[in-house]
């Protein structure tokens, strides 16, 4: 169940079938195509597009970005009434000017009928209000909003059969009334799981009886320096001061699950720990090795991924070994200033940004080692999945993981975090000595398959589902 408005949400399923991310059997429903179902007449109107795309009167310019296109449109006083912007002649959104600045935004979901219309405050240029429309206009759902904040003033649903709108203070309440109506029409009972700090707030505030209910976080919860006595990061506080009201809490480490009971009280909290299945996601088992090269696939995140400390490593690295050569898979937020850095280090001829890779796990196999510079984790998958494609890891011993997966010296190398030499020392001697790396890698994905495999991971999850049907 989802709850955030996504405009071609068919779309995004599609894309992500057969994946983890929905596996073959299970399906997805979310709250906004919930709600406007019973109240669409006609499942292939369009309600404003007479509107948008009306030219009457007006005088209109076109212009073209990659594969997107923008129409302007003007009065004949010449003043902007409005602007669209089409992909593949397909409408993304509808801009409506009010003396001559944004007052109203359309966008449009994957059947072609506006889904969204944004009213703009006319001072911020923020949102004041959003209302979200059935194919032919029925307005279900209103948010209003203050432009300045951007905090929620409330939330109201419409039922034009009974006449009534009932309003919600925000979406925590909205959305936990939903995933009642939900868990109530769910036979038999069903299990929810929740796994993020905004799910764990709804799924709280529904009735315990109408679910067996297990709350994971797959994430470390605490504010810097990320450990034990650190505090809880903020958008976990407000969900773990219920923590007695949870059956089932699941940590993804057996550390990670002291850490809680040490927080908490055992009395409070006392976590089921199942870390995540970990695949061999390699299109090949015969993939070779490329000497001297040099992996890390993740995203681009300056605070939590240090790549950077990765980049000041490597300059120590082609000084030992000139032959390294250092792929980046990945993008985000912090690629430019990365790639600046490589710059200034010299190190453009041996360091590779290739942005997203679909084939990371490909690429991480071809390396003779992979590395980790990460700030806090849960259980990284990127260490995970390198290991399982016979590729060992050198990585900063942080909370939670490394230490999970990695067992140094025999599947990688874990160096004290934050310590750039060390960093940089693991990589030059497993790159010095590519055969005990390959054997690492072999030890490390025989344990991937015998210990995080499915088959290994579902008898703990079956068990989890058994303690919180007794428990809810």
């Amino acid at each position: 169940m989802t709850f955030k408005y996504e405009p071609r949400f068919e779309e995004g399923l599609a894309s992500r079938e057969g994946d983890i991310v929905l596996p073959e059997g299970s399906s997805a429903i979310n709250i906004y195509r919930d709600m406007r179902a019973p109240l669409t007449k006609d499942s292939h109107a369009d309600w404003s597009r007479a509107e948008d795309e009306d030219t009457h009167g007006l005088t209109w310019s076109t212009s073209t970005n990659g594969d997107t296109t923008r129409i302007e449109y003007f009065d004949l006083s010449g003043r902007l009434v409005k602007h669209r912007e089409l992909r593949d002649d397909e409408p993304l959104r509808t801009v409506l000017y009010r003396d001559g600045k944004p007052s109203v935004q359309r966008e449009y979901e994957d059947t072609g009928a506006c889904g969204r219309e944004l009213s703009l405050d006319p001072v911020t240029g923020n949102v004041s209000e959003e209302r979200y429309f059935t194919p032919d206009g029925i307005c279900y759902v209103t948010r209003h909003l203050d432009p300045e904040s951007g905090r929620q003033l409330g939330v109201y649903c419409h039922d034009p059969s009974t006449g009534r709108s009932t309003r919600y203070a925000h979406n925590i309440p909205w959305h936990a009334a939903w995933l009642t109506k939900i868990l109530e029409e769910s036979q038999p009972r069903p299990l929810a799981i929740a796994q993020h700090p905004t799910a764990m707030r709804k799924l709280l505030d529904t009735d315990p009886k109408l679910s067996s209910r297990l709350f994971l976080a797959h994430v470390n919860q605490f504010q810097p320096p990320y450990t034990l006595g650190s505090p809880i990061r903020e958008d976990y506080v407000k969900p773990f001061e219920r923590v007695s009201e949870m059956p089932v809490v699941l940590a993804l480490t057996a550390k990670q699950a002291a850490d809680y009971r040490a927080t908490f009280g055992a009395e409070n909290c006392d976590p089921i720990v199942i870390p995540n299945v970990i695949r061999d996601r390699r299109s090949s088992t015969s993939i070779r090795k490329v000497r001297g090269r040099v992996g890390v696939v993740c995203r681009l995140h300056a605070e939590q991924k240090r790549v950077d400390d990765l980049l000041r490593a490597w300059v120590q690295v082609v000084a030992a070994v000139p032959a390294a050569h250092l792929e980046i898979g990945g993008d985000g937020g912090a690629r430019r200033s990365l790639e600046q850095l490589a710059s200034e280090l010299g190190l453009q001829e041996s360091v590779t940004f290739h942005g997203w890779v679909p084939d990371g796990a490909d690429l991480m196999a071809s390396c003779i080692l992979t590395a980790s510079a990460a700030r806090w984790e849960g259980l990284p998958l990127s260490i995970g999945e390198s290991l399982a494609a016979e590729t060992p890891v050198v990585a900063y011993d942080i909370n939670y993981g490394p230490s999970d997966l990695i067992r140094d010296g025999r599947d990688g190398l874990l160096v004290p975090d934050g310590d750039v030499d060390r960093l940089a020392h693991g990589i030059i001697k497993l790159l010095k000595h590519p055969r005990s790396a390959a054997k690492m890698g072999r030890s490390a994905s025989r344990r991937m398959a015998e210990e995080y495999s499915m088959e290994a991971i579902a008898p703990k999850w079956k068990a989890a589902f058994e303690v919180a049907d007794r428990r809810s």
